[in-house]
């Protein structure tokens, strides 16, 4: 019966005041003052709170699959360009950026001048 007695007493006490593991009892703490208008409440790497409420960014609900992208990617693909152009001057078939005629009017084969 002591020892049941001495269990007790050792409950109630640990219950009654919680401690440290050192022995010391754990002193209550007062709470936060409030924060006064002059005082902001800042969040760091978002900055001062706007007054409305914290700007939010769009977020997707959902991963869109590979056919939503293609048809919404699709007209911004790579146009097939003219492999062949004619010259403007002299009417020749020349491939583009390339060198014809220099914008000599006329037969380019005639050497006279």
């Amino acid at each position: 019966m002591a020892a049941a007695a001495g269990w007790l007493r050792r409950a109630a006490a640990a219950a009654a005041a919680p401690r440290l593991p050192s022995g010391l009892p754990i002193l209550p703490t007062p709470p936060p003052a409030p924060l006064t208008e002059a005082q902001s409440f800042v969040l760091p790497g978002i900055g001062a709170a706007v007054a409305g409420g914290m700007d939010l960014m769009a977020v997707p609900k959902k991963k869109v699959s590979k056919y939503k992208k293609g048809l919404r990617n699709g007209p911004k693909a790579l146009k097939p360009v003219p492999v062949i152009v004619r010259c403007r001057c002299c009417g020749r078939v020349k491939l583009p950026h390339f060198y014809c005629c220099s914008g000599e009017k006329g037969n380019p084969g005639d050497s006279s001048s």
